[in-house]
């Protein structure tokens, strides 16, 4: 809610409509109320949530600057259900629709929501954090046109000292 950040001194991207959708479409994503939540970002579309999350993906652009470097993009809240997977999936598909490589990291340890949420390989981050993998690649899944994600995998009993341990910003470095 604008309302909540407007004493920050931080800068305002965007604000993302609530999307509720009755059906189950093809990416649809469930959130523990059981509302499905889908990536309704879809390129040509100009209805209220497109544009939304294109003012939030021109925001982001603007001020990151020109580098043309890879950038890192993290999205965290206190609370579940919040709408973490759904503002992260729908801000990368329209990155992907912009012909830019996007690849989302589940990096939920604990729970896998994303991940869950798709029918992907087993393999995922913590095979390669733990050093049962070596090559990132086997752990990238196509969603779609210049859209990969890496899920959890198998959910580790030691999540913090998996993330902690240096190979997480080796990772980011090899896929950059």
């Amino acid at each position: 809610c604008r309302k909540d950040v407007e004493t920050l001194t931080l800068p305002f991207l965007g604000e993302i409509p609530l999307s509720y959708k009755k059906r189950r479409g093809i990416f649809a994503l469930f959130n523990k109320r059981k509302e499905i939540r889908e990536i309704v970002v879809q390129e040509k579309n100009r209805n209220e949530i497109n544009e939304a999350f294109r003012v939030v993906r021109t925001n982001l652009e603007f001020i990151s600057g020109k580098t043309g470097s890879c950038k890192s993009i993290m999205f965290t809240s206190a609370n579940p259900g919040s709408g973490k997977t759904f503002v992260t999936m729908n801000l990368a598909t329209s990155f992907a629709i912009k012909n830019k490589k996007v690849i989302v990291f589940d990096l939920d340890m604990r729970k896998a929501s994303l991940s869950s949420s798709f029918n992907c390989k087993a393999v995922g981050v913590s095979s390669y954090l733990n050093g049962n993998v070596e090559d990132p690649k086997d752990c990238l899944n196509r969603v779609e046109e210049n859209l990969y994600l890496i899920r959890v995998g198998v959910l580790p009993p030691n999540p913090t000292e998996l993330l902690l341990n240096g190979r997480l910003a080796k990772l980011l470095d090899e896929l950059s």
